[in-house]
């Protein structure tokens, strides 16, 4: 763990607006843990007696399947809550998380946290729209993994992140995707050939029109 300064606490968006005695008591209950690339910050059904928000680096949530298998639910960029669902229920993580890079977490005692800020009127707002995007992302997730099929899956991923098919490796895509990279050449490879994406200068752009229709 790292010592937790009060200038940090201030850089976090949400506690910006924090008085210096709150800043104080915020800094009481909070710590700060160093993760390196692929190091777990939490497994699946551990306690979730702890808050966790990014400050760099990216956190991974997923889950493993009965092949031993990751399934990627949601990565986490500064200054993101993980999920925090668990914490508000008292139940267990229902998901593993891991640093895919060096990154650095802000931790804070949960019980604390929620007897002296949840209801702070610059932090519930925050807290809301995190919760509800956690809903629609898991919405995505369902969507993406149980109605679309492959091919749909990475249509409609081109068709929402086309700037990250030049920027990502594309085994990441694949994991990300639930599909085997092998899968994933296969359908960029029927995609070239049908002209729902095109290569100019080893750089993928798309018939954003077509791929639609792909998934829809």
């Amino acid at each position: 763990m790292m010592k937790l300064d009060i200038e940090l606490l201030k850089s976090i968006p949400i506690f910006n607006k924090l008085n210096s005695s709150e800043l104080l008591s915020l800094q009481e209950i909070s710590s700060v843990k160093r993760l390196e690339k692929e190091e777990v910050l939490f497994y699946e059904g551990d306690e979730s007696k702890t808050l966790h928000i990014v400050i760099d680096g990216e956190i991974e949530v997923y889950k493993v399947n009965s092949k031993g298998k990751e399934i990627i639910l949601k990565k986490f960029i500064p200054f993101s809550f993980i999920a925090e669902v668990s914490n508000y229920n008292g139940i267990n993580f229902p998901a593993s998380a891991k640093a895919t890079c060096p990154s650095t977490v802000l931790l804070i005692n949960f019980k604390e946290f929620e007897k002296k800020f949840l209801f702070h009127p610059t932090i519930a707002p925050v807290i809301l729209k995190s919760m509800a995007n956690k809903v629609m992302n898991l919405e995505k997730v369902i969507s993406n993994n149980l109605i679309l099929d492959a091919s749909q899956r990475v249509a409609k991923f081109i068709y929402d992140n086309e700037e990250c098919l030049n920027k990502i490796k594309h085994h990441k895509i694949a994991e990300y995707l639930n599909i085997t990279p092998v899968t994933l050449s296969r359908i960029l490879k029927r995609f070239k050939d049908e002209k729902l994406i095109e290569t100019h200068n080893n750089k993928f752009t798309a018939n954003r029109e077509r791929l639609k229709k792909e998934f829809s």
